[in-house]
């Protein structure tokens, strides 16, 4: 069995399509081609070559179109393929060529707008939920598409006692009025729900507005603010939304135990 590569034996294979189309973000370009063994032993076929033509690439169109499929003698087969490029290349139609089997045939690719937004860390825990507290921390931000992207304000975020639900649906099971029908039962745990659940914790980021360009990184600080109804005694939980992007936090109470005195 022969193998074809970007380098050897590929003028054993003909590609049938008169253009490959592939269409798709930078790092998943998708279509379908149609390649024929006109030999008579079996080929494994890992990859064609690829040139530019036209607007350029910049060095992004990569040398290879990988494949990885075997023929068997004079098998036909359409195969769909996946092709990826610099994340970072614009959103456009790119040209190119295969060569192969003594043929050229036209590849064009699609390159689809990404916005694609790494954040990290994701996780945080903070000690001390004082009404009104303030914590801030530090995320690196990393544009990871083709697009540039705008750091965007976050504004109110929930923020839930990990143990409210539980408490209130225990008084209210207790309440005078469970015993009586299953209507005023929720009434008295909605209005424990109510009366538990805190106003929105406030969420802003500094460097909110500014632009990173494809493949950009900054560091950014992010500040949360507990309402003025938090209980310095109990624990606060809660996700903050960042793009596509989630960020967990948890703020612990910190209210050291005073001595006795005897």
């Amino acid at each position: 069995m022969l193998t074809v590569t970007s380098k050897s034996f590929y003028e054993k294979i003909q590609v049938e399509n008169e253009e490959v189309i592939l269409n798709g973000p930078p790092d998943f370009l998708s279509g379908q081609i149609t390649i024929s063994n006109r030999q008579e032993e079996k080929l494994s076929v890992k990859e064609l070559p690829l040139q530019a033509v036209g607007r350029s690439f910049g060095g992004n169109l990569g040398q290879s179109l990988q494949l990885g499929l075997r023929l068997k003698p004079n098998e036909t087969r359409k195969e769909s393929i996946t092709h990826l490029i610099d994340p970072q290349t614009p959103p456009g139609v790119y040209e190119g060529t295969i060569s192969v089997g003594g043929a050229t045939r036209k590849l064009k690719l699609i390159v689809q707008a990404s916005i694609k937004v790494d954040v990290t860390p994701v996780v945080f825990t903070f000690q001390g939920t004082a009404p009104g507290k303030a914590h801030t921390t530090f995320i690196t931000l990393t544009n990871n598409g083709n697009m540039p992207f705008q750091i965007p304000e976050v504004k109110h975020v929930t923020m839930v006692d990990m143990d409210y639900l539980c408490r209130a649906t225990a008084i209210a099971i207790r309440s005078d009025g469970a015993s009586k029908s299953y209507e005023a039962m929720m009434d008295e745990l909605t209005r424990n729900v109510f009366k538990n659940m805190t106003d929105w914790l406030n969420a802003s980021i500094k460097e909110a507005g500014q632009v990173l360009d494809p493949g950009e990184k900054k560091l950014v600080e992010l500040t949360l603010t507990l309402p003025e109804n938090a209980h310095m005694d109990r624990d606060y939980s809660g996700e903050i939304r960042l793009w596509d992007q989630v960020i967990s936090y948890t703020i612990k109470s910190h209210n050291p135990i005073k001595p006795s005195k005897k």
